[in-house]
């Protein structure tokens, strides 16, 4: 499945608005996560994994949830090839991380993750491979976001999701996705 990121959270695209897309796809218990995005200023100062990629520069973030679960899955990798990895109960401790009542640390993970970044003619490209089992047929819903840095302006933020607001987390919002072997 390939969608492209859009901002439907505003009336019309910010100036600084860049294309891009994402295709996700399953096989052997694992979801991919191939991003591709225009951006003249690719950069990240992150240093390690498991740091606040958003705060250090562009990124890429995978979000995926089972379907009838209130528990979820986020990804994240930085063009510079660091990477986050967090498991949320629900949406409430992403909530309260937010407000400060929770610390991030609470929801890491260690998961054989694949991640990958590579700088492109045009910008660059992501990929992410994280743990997902199940069967043919089952159905997760499941969202790529960006944050695209650049020097003297905000971030500005894209998702595959048709947000009503600038929420990343609300998984109501993402796209539903059945999972097929070799099949995106």
């Amino acid at each position: 499945m390939t969608l492209d990121l859009v901002q439907h959270w505003l009336p019309k695209l910010e100036d600084d608005f860049r294309p891009g897309t994402a295709t996700f796809s399953w096989e052997k218990g694992r979801l991919r996560l191939e991003a591709d995005f225009i951006d003249e200023e690719v950069g990240s100062i992150a240093t390690a994994n498991q740091q606040k990629m958003w705060e250090h520069g562009d990124v890429i973030e995978l979000f995926y949830q089972r379907k009838g679960r209130n528990d979820y899955h986020e990804y994240q990798i930085s063009p510079n090839g660091f990477t986050l990895a967090l498991h949320y109960p629900d949406y409430a401790s992403a909530v309260a991380v937010r407000k400060g009542e929770r610390q991030l640390e609470e929801f890491f993970i260690t998961a054989p993750l694949e991640a990958e970044a590579i700088l492109t003619s045009h910008g660059w490209r992501g990929m992410i491979v994280a743990p997902l089992e199940g069967t043919a047929g089952d159905t997760v819903k499941v969202s790529c976001s960006r944050y695209d840095f650049g020097t003297g302006r905000p971030p500005v933020l894209s998702s595959t999701s048709l947000h009503s607001a600038r929420e990343f987390h609300r998984a109501s919002e993402w796209r539903e996705f059945v999972l097929r072997e070799n099949a995106g």
